[in-house]
């Protein structure tokens, strides 16, 4: 499914009370919303929040972020486009905000492999290739390993 920049920002001025139903947003407010997302979202990809976005310019131009990342998007900018349109953030808004931008962050963090200490016991991923000789587990001795 694809989305647009339009989609987007219709979405976030709903959120804040700015379209309704009824009246249609102008093409003032959409380019206002273009180029904050695109200010945005330029800001959340040089900070590796997303990967590899480039500025659209019109509302039919299809968004190219991971479909995962709209949602955060859309409410970010409902509070980036708060401001501009003279509406006040509802705690809720921020609150659902803050949650899908943290959620977000944590879908696109990779932890590398980790070393394990020479202190981890043979079970536990420590493993020597030698059943019976395990020099690394405590090979200090008790001084060494717990100073």
């Amino acid at each position: 499914m694809t989305v647009t920049m339009r989609e987007v920002v219709e979405d976030a001025l709903e959120e804040i009370g700015v379209k309704t139903a009824e009246v249609p947003i102008t093409d003032d407010e959409l380019q206002s919303g273009i180029r904050r997302c695109n200010d945005m979202l330029t800001e959340w990809s040089d900070s590796g929040v997303i990967s590899g976005y480039s500025p659209l310019y019109f509302g039919d131009d299809e968004l190219n972020v991971d479909r995962s990342a709209v949602r955060a998007i859309k409410l970010a900018l409902a509070i980036n486009l708060a401001s501009p349109f003279q509406k006040v953030i509802s705690p809720t808004l921020t609150g659902l905000a803050t949650g899908a931008y943290n959620s977000l962050l944590a879908s696109n963090s990779f932890i590398g492999k980790v070393a394990f200490p020479d202190t981890l016991p043979m079970g536990s991923g420590n493993d020597c290739g030698d059943f019976y000789q395990n020099d690394r587990f405590f090979s200090g001795g008790k001084e060494g390993n717990f100073q």
